[in-house]
């Protein structure tokens, strides 16, 4: 099993941040653009509606790559096509959510309604890799870095976050849903702070939950 181990840790990790990281590079260069047209033509720019869409795909391109580089050191399986379906599906994802941003001349170029629609079935459709995430974790694939007991404690800690987190995903998609029925386009902003949260939660469970099990489980095994 060691050597399975050894396997994945080498090729795992490119296999799983190559793919995600040119399809996060790519979007953010067509959000930029965008981002400075708005700036030119908004009267307020950092008061305007139409600023939220735009704070939260920047965001959206941050913790997708962010949760993705982290994962490398977190997870671990044997990888198969899904491993590549899924980037790519995410990236063309993003492509159309970033199309409806598109300002030729005035802020009323860009397709709210659209956009906000096609946020909601993002995030929850995002909710199904974390879901995947904990389904898939291998915990007998760290023996080449952690005792067995600590491998299943830390495959206990990560997948019970994982799933935690697509249930926040799944429930953050709800809430934009209701705001596409309900027409409120400025309630946008709790969604960018409820986005904010997620990401800052998972920080605070990876450093004192999941990362110090991790690193105390390779030092024991490295003594």
């Amino acid at each position: 099993m060691s050597k399975k181990s050894e396997l994945i840790a080498a090729y795992f990790p490119n296999i799983y941040l190559a793919v995600i990281s040119l399809l996060q590079g790519i979007a953010l260069s067509q959000l930029v653009p965008i981002f400075l047209t708005y700036v030119e033509v908004a009267e307020k720019p950092w008061l305007d509606i139409h600023l939220l869409p735009i704070l939260l795909m920047l965001l959206i391109i941050f913790t997708i790559w962010h949760h993705y580089a982290i994962s490398i050191f977190f997870l671990r399986w044997f990888p198969n096509i899904i491993d590549t379906l899924v980037p790519f599906l995410v990236g063309v994802a993003q492509f159309v959510l970033i199309s409806y941003l598109t300002i030729k001349t005035d802020l009323s170029d860009m397709r709210m309604e659209a956009w906000t629609l096609g946020f909601a079935i993002f995030l929850m459709s995002g909710s199904f890799p974390y879901l995947a995430a904990a389904w898939r974790l291998e915990v007998d694939l760290f023996a080449d870095i952690m005792s067995k007991k600590n491998a299943i404690r830390h495959g206990e800690l990560t997948k019970k976050y994982y799933k935690w987190a697509g249930y926040s995903i799944f429930v953050q998609g709800v809430f934009v849903m209701l705001i596409v029925q309900l027409k409120q386009d400025s309630w946008l902003l709790f969604s960018l702070i409820l986005l904010l949260s997620h990401l800052l939660l998972f920080e605070y469970c990876l450093l004192y939950r999941i990362k110090p099990h991790y690193v105390q489980s390779m030092d024991e095994f490295e003594g």
